[in-house]
């Protein structure tokens, strides 16, 4: 269905399952959400590997893999080191919905997207998502940074309240909706716009530190998870409110990945450590720049594998000759690596599997899926292959979800990467 002239609003809830969604909405506690389902088209959703935020909302702007856009995790490597670095929007190799409707005269309102910081120009107005270490390098145009401080607007919850101090951290939740709902408001009213783009990261800080309390019944938390949700529903129906009666608008709702119950989480380095694939001079997994000559590969968070390449890296061992040799090994060891009897991995990946050749060399040379429970880590710091900590929630690759009121040209079998080629569908 063709829009145009008409308007587009987006609707983020990172890390938001499809079962959880169907579970709130069908039990009461979504209403407004619930009423607007009945309008379209809700169905399960493919993103990305690895399914982290940084990839999937940077593949849903562009429509496109990290092979093409350049995101290959929250962290990379810098080239030729065993150093981290963060890359950021400046990064994004590929261009947005966004800036290409602005070449059409559309204008977009762009608030709390991740992956997104810093705030560059864009047609509209771009708030940007975390990770957003400075505020006033997150707001475009520059304006508006004085009405965010007035409003008591945050990029982020404190994370560090959902280890131990559980009432903050719900305070933290519902007051940084709050803020965020109040800024929506404004610019909604105040700025011309074609697309308006909401996103909740909240939902992500919530199941990651208490999606056991979503799950359990009588967790004594159980009751402020469904608050934190109900509040959430409202935020949701004032937006939508806004567009009822208006035949110019569709409406898009989606999640960038999905969500379940940890097992146990999984420490790579140390299953490589053990296994004879990875070495530290010190004996000590800290960091990886204490890797030795004799190390054949090593990983980084969440789920990537690089093999220490000899030339590539400066204490790599590896020749090119060995390199396939080197990757089928650990592809049929992680295969059958089990934890308590249980097969921890779903797929070993190849980059070549997964990815455009365009940026392919700046990948992991195998990337992980785990079986639903098994949350891998690079754990350098650990002593053990396996564990628990303060999480008790996951990301999973195969159970977001995506919801449109423009049904007729979404595909049965949707991958984030096909929601960027609906939106300019739409506006064609």
């Amino acid at each position: 269905m063709q829009i145009k002239n008409k308007k587009l609003l987006i609707i983020g809830l990172d890390g938001v399952p499809y079962e959880l969604l169907k579970d709130l909405t069908d039990n009461g506690t979504m209403p407004h959400l619930k009423k607007l389902l009945s309008r379209g088209k809700l169905q399960k959703m493919e993103v990305t590997i690895p399914e982290i935020s940084s990839i999937s909302w940077s593949s849903f702007m562009t429509g496109t893999d990290p092979g093409n856009h350049g995101i290959f995790g929250f962290v990379d490597l810098y080239k030729g080191k065993y150093k981290y670095r963060f890359p950021d929007f400046r990064d994004l190799k590929v261009t947005t919905f966004f800036d290409e409707l602005g070449k059409k005269g559309k204008r977009s309102i762009i608030i709390n997207l991740p992956s997104t910081y810093p705030a560059r120009e864009i047609p509209g107005v771009l708030i940007s998502g975390f990770v957003a270490p400075d505020k006033k390098k997150a707001v475009y145009p520059p304006e508006y940074i004085e009405l965010l401080e007035n409003t008591g607007y945050q990029i982020d919850v404190d994370v560090s309240n959902g280890k131990e101090k559980k009432i903050d951290f719900f305070s933290d939740l519902n007051y940084t909706l709050k803020a965020r709902k109040e800024m929506a408001d404004i610019l909604w009213k105040n700025e011309k716009w074609d697309i308006f783009m909401f996103t909740v990261t909240g939902t992500d800080r919530l199941h990651h530190f208490m999606f056991d309390a979503y799950l359990d019944k009588n967790n004594r938390y159980h009751k402020d998870f469904l608050n934190y949700y109900e509040e959430l529903d409202k935020v949701i129906g004032n937006l939508i409110a806004k567009t009822d009666g208006k035949n110019e608008f569709e409406i898009m709702i989606l999640s960038d990945h999905g969500f379940g119950l940890i097992e146990h989480e999984v420490y790579l380095n140390q299953i490589l450590r053990k296994e004879g694939f990875y070495k530290n001079g010190s004996g000590k997994l800290k960091k990886l720049e204490g890797i030795t000559k004799d190390s054949k590969a090593f990983a980084i968070d969440p789920s990537r594998i690089f093999i220490n390449v000899k030339e590539k890296f400066p204490n790599g061992s590896v020749k090119p000759g060995d390199y396939n040799k080197v990757r089928n090994d650990l592809k049929s060891f992680f295969e059958e690596y089990r934890v308590n009897g249980k097969k921890v991995i779903k797929k070993v990946f190849f980059k070549e599997e997964l990815y455009s050749k365009r940026f392919l060399d700046n990948s992991a040379d195998i990337i992980l899926l785990s079986n639903p429970g098994f949350d891998l880590k690079g754990g350098l710091k650990k002593d053990v292959e396996f564990g628990n900590s303060f999480f008790t929630g996951m990301h999973l690759q195969d159970n977001a979800f995506f919801f449109s009121t423009a049904v007729e040209n979404i595909p049965e079998k949707i991958n984030i990467t096909d929601i960027k080629g609906s939106i300019l569908e739409l506006f064609n």
